[in-house]
C-alpha cells in the first residue's frame, strides 16, 4: 500500500504544475511550422512570397548588357547590336589606361573617366538603327588600331 501511496504522489506531482518548475520548451510554442503546398501555389501568398517589381525602360537592368574589352589597341565588341537602350559593360583588360566612346545616329557619348587596368564601367546609350564608331578616346590610341564600325538592325 505504502508503493501505491508513493507513485501516486509520484503521479500528482508530475501532473500538477505547482509540484515542479516548469519546463518552458515544452509549453513554447513550436519554432517551425510544415506545410503541404508550396506558399507560391496559394494565389493570396504569391504577390507577398515573390513581389515583382515592374521596371523602367531607364534602369540599366532593363537593358541588354552588351560586355566590352578594351585591350592594348583593340576593342572588343559584338559586330551587330540591336536599337533600343543598351548597357555596355566596359573592362579595361590592358595594362593601360583606356576609356570608350561611341558616336553614331544621335549619339555622341563616352565614360566619364578613363579606366586603369583591370577596371570597369558601365555605360547607358539609345541606339537607333545605323552604324556607329566605337574608339578609345586616350592619347592617341584611336590612332594605334583601337577603334572599331558596328552595326545596329
Amino acid at each position: 500500500m505504502r508503493r501505491v501511496l508513493i507513485v501516486a504522489v509520484a503521479l500528482l506531482a508530475v501532473a500538477c504544475p505547482g509540484g515542479r518548475p516548469e519546463d518552458s520548451s515544452q509549453n513554447a510554442p513550436a519554432k517551425t511550422t510544415t506545410t503541404t503546398q508550396s506558399p507560391t501555389a496559394v494565389p493570396e501568398n504569391s504577390t507577398a512570397m515573390n513581389p515583382v517589381a515592374p521596371s523602367s525602360p531607364t534602369e540599366p537592368s532593363a537593358s541588354p548588357m552588351v560586355d566590352v574589352q578594351l585591350l592594348e589597341y583593340d576593342i572588343r565588341i559584338n559586330d551587330t547590336l540591336s536599337a533600343g537602350p543598351q548597357h555596355f559593360r566596359v573592362a579595361n583588360a590592358g595594362h593601360e589606361k583606356h576609356s570608350l566612346a561611341i558616336e553614331g545616329p544621335g549619339v555622341s557619348q563616352q565614360l566619364p573617366s578613363d579606366l586603369t587596368g583591370g577596371s570597369t564601367s558601365e555605360l547607358a546609350v539609345t541606339l537607333q538603327p545605323g552604324t556607329y564608331t566605337v574608339w578609345c578616346p586616350v592619347d592617341k590610341h584611336r590612332g594605334k588600331g583601337m577603334q572599331r564600325t558596328i552595326t545596329v538592325k
